[in-house]
């Protein structure tokens, strides 16, 4: 099993369940993601839409690996890969989104967490966007979201120079909102969640709406696609696709 999606009072539960693989996102995944995105925003009952891990990780990011990965198809215009389906339903999710963050974050499962409504995070998590040492650019609209919530310098030191964040960073900068210790995560986060519950929906659905409205949207829409472009134009390199393939590739190690 790769995703789990149930609903549970009025939040829809989406569950990475690859926990022998760090929670890496596979293209079955990737699917299995957007599919249950688009349940829960057309569910009739929910009000908040849970994205979390199984096991230690949150989500190592994206499978390169080369049975999931093929860096020339995914620089063709005519390919939609998973990470850019994503990406845009998450901007485009209109039930409130809540991303816990059970431990470390790489890559699109770190910067999408930008994009959420409300992140807490494990004590044990910490967050990574090495884009450069597989030679590609910031995705997952990071490239804005991230100058905005934490400064340039920070933001350039995880965008550009591989410069981890580390939970308290985190909460100190306002990526995340709180703080669970590791043992505790899974219930505190439900607890936390039954307590949001109980505020009233069309309350809560109409000020999000006016939070992330739709001068947001068009926004990071127009910030998203200017990165699709750029992270298509580096998986057409050939040195991006000897990077991905030197550091993915067991069997040329």
């Amino acid at each position: 099993m790769s995703v789990r999606t149930f609903v549970k009072g009025s939040t829809y539960w989406i569950k990475l369940d690859n926990a022998k693989r760090a929670n890496s996102l596979t293209t079955k995944m990737y699917d299995d993601v957007c599919r249950g995105l688009d349940e829960a925003n057309d569910h009739p009952s929910t009000t908040f839409t849970a994205i979390t891990g199984d096991g230690k990780f949150y989500s190592a990011g994206n499978d390169f690996t080369p049975a999931e990965w093929n860096t020339k198809h995914a620089a063709s215009k005519d390919l939609e890969i998973g990470p850019f389906r994503m990406g845009r339903r998450i901007i485009d999710h209109d039930k409130i989104l809540l991303g816990l963050v059970n431990g470390p974050a790489f890559g699109i499962a770190a910067t999408t967490l930008a994009l959420m409504d409300y992140v807490v995070c494990a004590d044990t998590s910490y967050f990574s966007t090495p884009f450069s040492l597989v030679g590609v650019t910031p995705e997952g609209g990071s490239s804005g979201t991230f100058p905005s919530i934490m400064g340039i310098s920070r933001a350039n030191g995880m965008l550009l120079f591989n410069q981890r964040l580390e939970a308290l960073q985190a909460l100190q900068c306002g990526l995340v909102g709180k703080i669970f210790p590791k043992d505790d995560f899974d219930r505190l986060s439900v607890e936390m969640i039954e307590e949001f519950e109980k505020l009233p929906r069309h309350s809560l659905l109409a000020s999000k709406s006016l939070i992330r409205n739709n001068a947001w949207k068009q926004k990071m829409r127009g910030i998203f696609e200017t990165e699709v472009e750029a992270i298509r134009r580096m998986f057409g390199s050939e040195a991006t696709q000897k990077m991905i393939e030197e550091r993915f590739d067991k069997k040329k190690q």
